[in-house]
């Protein structure tokens, strides 16, 4: 057999090669679900993972530009903090590349107009799988039915900020005829972290050469610093006597805005936060180390393991930083920072170090003679059980990551800030967040009984209308 010929066998199979060639657009309807990568309540391997929910979902192939558009009403299955995320308004997503082939007609499509024929075959397990390349260079590979020569899967390798590269495998599976075509009525897709699963779709209508909407222009990354050109702005703003406020500037608007805090040690620096991706957390580290001649970053609190917040980790390991964070990350750091990146090498497959890690348990101490630094345990936050936070006493500074954000519309957890406050008995006055902006105590307080009413009322609303909320109601004590 040649590539080609499997190829050709399974565009009989799906209907006729000349069939499907002459297929314009494919319009997809149905609904699933999608993953929340890496923000799990703990980084246990077997901890829940959270899953959105996606309803009224249409998907439209326009097949000759490998493009799609998917336009969908989601609701997450977890509290989550940002009312956009409950909105009834149906979002587009244009899909292209590989992203468009997660459907066996774009991928026998893809396949066999590939601009890099289709010339290598192998065995997997039922499947004869068939490598091409698309124009952009991305390498994919289709599995083919060894019995029913339909599709059964296509797999792909995507750079991410958290593991490297990933590779995502979708399956296609309950093939039935439509318009003279077999098509499937479900997908899943899976990837090779955790065996975990990713997307699930369920079709209920197909329309073949359907009428395609517009498609709108792609958006940036909107959660990023980086702007288009290079590498992001990092504002610098002094908090107290050798400890500073970092954070990115964003070129498009966004929910929340990200940083970091500096403090100055007697010969080196301590960041708080390997934030969000290899770029910002390089923008972050390299205006750090220009803040005291002769210091540098050798140190990053990692307040827990939710992947935007260690999104950076990688990057701060390749810099050969040192890594403080909650007993409890220790195995999943290490996972991360363990999985190469041949395709797509960042700063760590490029610079590759080991990771130093020091432990927290309830308390740590960083004090030199110049100054005293403690990081604390968590203390019943359930967004986030493996967290920690940094405090300066003598500044009654407080740096801290998720634990509370001036930006949210609503607070789930609104006891978790002073209950790990009493617990250690500290007297904050600034609190340094990772989202946010810099806020004085007061400010703090006030905004969190503020959110709590909203998320409270939220609840009381959707309650009011037969609709139970994830989180619902607020399970807040404090009056």
């Amino acid at each position: 057999m040649s590539a080609r010929s499997v190829l050709e066998e399974a565009a009989a199979a799906m209907g006729g090669l000349d069939r499907i060639l002459e297929i314009d657009s494919l319009v997809m309807t149905g609904f699933g679900q999608s993953l929340s990568l890496g923000q799990d309540p703990s980084a246990d391997p077997m901890a829940p993972a959270k899953y959105t929910a996606q309803n009224d979902v249409v998907r439209s192939f326009d097949l000759d530009s490998l493009r799609a558009l998917q336009t969908q009403r989601q609701q997450p299955l977890f509290p989550f903090a940002a009312a956009f995320a409950y909105g009834s308004d149906p979002r587009s997503q244009v899909q292209a590349g590989v992203t468009a082939l997660t459907h066996p007609l774009s991928a026998i499509r893809a396949a066999l107009n590939s601009a890099k024929p289709a010339d290598s075959l192998g065995i997997e397990d039922e499947a004869i799988v068939v490598e091409f390349a698309l124009a952009g260079g991305e390498t994919v590979r289709l599995g083919i039915d060894q019995t029913t020569r339909l599709p059964s899967w296509v797999r792909w390798v995507a750079p991410d900020a958290a593991l490297g590269e990933i590779e995502y495998t979708t399956w296609f599976t309950g093939y039935s005829p439509f318009d003279g075509v077999q098509l499937p009525n479900g997908l899943t897709t899976k990837i090779d972290w955790r065996d975990l699963v990713t997307q699930t779709f369920h079709v209920d209508s197909y329309r073949v050469d359907g009428e395609l909407p517009s498609f709108p222009a792609s958006a940036g990354r909107s959660g990023s610093g980086e702007g288009a050109g290079g590498p992001p702005r990092v504002a610098v703003t002094p908090v107290a006597d050798g400890i500073w406020d970092l954070r990115l500037v964003l070129d498009v608007p966004t929910f929340e805005t990200n940083g970091t805090g500096i403090v100055e040690f007697e010969d080196h620096l301590l960041m708080f936060e390997a934030y969000g991706s290899e770029v910002d957390t390089s923008a972050l580290i390299d205006a750090a180390n220009k803040l005291v001649p002769g210091k540098q970053v050798t140190e990053v609190v990692v307040s827990h393991h939710h992947f935007d917040h260690s999104g950076g980790l990688r990057t701060a390991v390749s810099r050969g930083l040192t890594v403080i964070s909650k007993r409890g990350n220790e195995q999943i750091f290490r996972e991360m920072v363990s999985r190469p990146a041949p395709n797509f090498p960042d700063a760590l497959a490029r610079n590759p170090q080991p990771l130093k890690f020091v432990p927290v348990d309830e308390h740590l101490v960083l004090e030199d003679s110049m100054r005293r630094v403690d990081v604390y345990r968590v203390v019943g936050h359930l967004h986030m059980a493996d967290a920690v936070f940094a405090y300066v006493p003598e500044a009654r500074v407080l740096m801290q990551g998720d634990m509370f954000v001036t930006q949210w519309d609503w607070t789930w957890w609104g006891d978790n800030y002073l209950d790990s406050i009493e617990h250690f008995d500290l007297d904050p006055a600034i609190d340094i967040p990772v989202h946010g902006q810099v806020s004085t105590f007061d400010e703090v307080i006030e905004s969190i009984e503020r959110q709590t009413a909203a998320a409270q009322a939220f609840c009381r609303e959707n309650e009011a209308s037969g609709i139970q909320i994830s989180g619902c109601p607020v399970k807040s004590v404090r009056d």
